[in-house]
């Protein structure tokens, strides 16, 4: 009995791979000339909002400066892991035993905060035995703003622009349960059910209850309850540059004009976070810009054309640079944290609108 031939499978076999290699070989029909015509005009827009972007912050930055920053925004945005007090310790430390030799932590944070050395990426968030997520992943220097707010477990604060829910987790992590209240602003009703979601999944019912309030109003509006919070925390929406970088429709829309459009809209930000905090108490007002249009100069106007008397709080902290106004944390000089601005704001005494219309009542009594 003579022994199966492989010889018809294996001609067949090179049949299909020449098939496969004859078809590959085939050229891609041409596009027609009106799709030319779109490509060209996404390729001219992408080119024309690069050279006007590059343009805008050589001149805010300087060449030299703009060259390793422009690099470093291109990267990778650099993360970190902010521990949640309520989940389960144990069970986070055994999730992470293959990775413990890699994580470092992060020495400029009160909050436990870990970064990869390596810069890998970690594994995902997950929910302990008691249905609580472990930890949440972030920019370092969006911890760091909450910092300079100095939280104490019993103030009342107010997060006035929270979604997406990081800086408004790094909040509830140093607030008491007893004591600490916390009213979370998103205006947007999806980003504000994001935002409730994300606050059931770290924390428990029972803190939730009295501790956190989620409520939607509209921030630059945001008059209902003056002087009524110790510290309020505002995230500015923002022209968020390293996110168009890695974003190619998105930055094909960059003008100059979006940083104008921007720095407005936070200036109402802003006058409605001051109007909302108690006099000697202090706002964090932050970005995550690299345009003094919407960090140093927002506060500049508020400081000369605002109602409210504020005082900007000098700060020092262990990674990025001094400002006019405030500090702002950049990838080319900390090891790929930020970009991250914010400035510490006090409020010094009452509105001059109070104080107005104090004085004419006074006069109408005398009347």
């Amino acid at each position: 009995m003579s022994e199966p031939t492989t010889e018809a499978p294996l001609v067949e076999e090179k049949t299909k791979k020449n098939f496969k290699s004859k078809k590959a070989d085939k050229k891609k029909p041409a596009l027609s000339k009106k799709k030319e015509k779109a490509l060209q005009r996404e390729t001219e827009r992408r080119s024309a909002a690069l050279t006007a972007f590059n343009k805008y912050y050589e001149d805010e930055w300087g060449v030299e400066r703009w060259k390793t920053l422009f690099e470093a925004l291109k990267k990778p945005v650099r993360h970190c892991l902010m521990m949640n007090k309520y989940a389960d310790i144990a069970q986070v430390k055994a999730k992470l035993a293959d990775h413990i030799s890699d994580l470092t932590m992060l020495d400029f944070v009160s909050i436990p905060c870990y970064a990869s050395k390596s810069q890998a990426r970690f594994p995902p968030p997950t929910k302990d035995e008691s249905n609580i997520t472990d930890y949440y992943i972030l920019d370092a220097g969006s911890v760091l703003a909450t910092e300079a707010l100095d939280i104490q477990p019993d103030d009342t604060v107010l997060d006035i622009c929270a979604a997406p829910g990081g800086k408004t987790l790094s909040v509830l992590q140093r607030l008491d349960k007893k004591y600490g209240r916390l009213t979370s602003n998103e205006i947007a009703s999806d980003r504000r059910r994001r935002l409730r979601q994300v606050i059931e999944s770290y924390v428990p019912e029972d803190v939730i209850k009295e501790v956190s309030t989620v409520v939607g109003k509209d921030g630059t509006r945001y008059y209902g309850e003056p002087e009524q919070y110790d510290k309020v925390l505002l995230d500015a929406p923002c022209s968020s540059e390293r996110h168009l970088l890695h974003d190619e429709k998105e930055f094909e829309l960059w003008s100059p004009k979006r940083t104008q459009v921007n720095a407005k809209r936070q200036l109402s930000l802003l006058k409605a976070a001051l109007h909302s905090v108690r006099v000697d108490g202090y706002v964090v007002y932050g970005t995550c810009s690299i345009s003094s249009l919407e960090n140093d100069k927002v506060v500049e106007r508020m400081m000369k054309k605002g109602k409210i008397p504020i005082e900007p709080v000098k700060m020092k902290w262990p990674i990025g640079e001094r400002t006019k106004y405030g500090w702002i944390i950049l990838p080319d000089r900390t090891e790929g944290w930020g970009p991250l601005y914010f400035s510490l704001i006090k409020r010094t005494g009452v509105s001059k609108e109070d104080m107005e219309e104090e004085e004419s009542d006074d006069e109408n009594s005398d009347s």
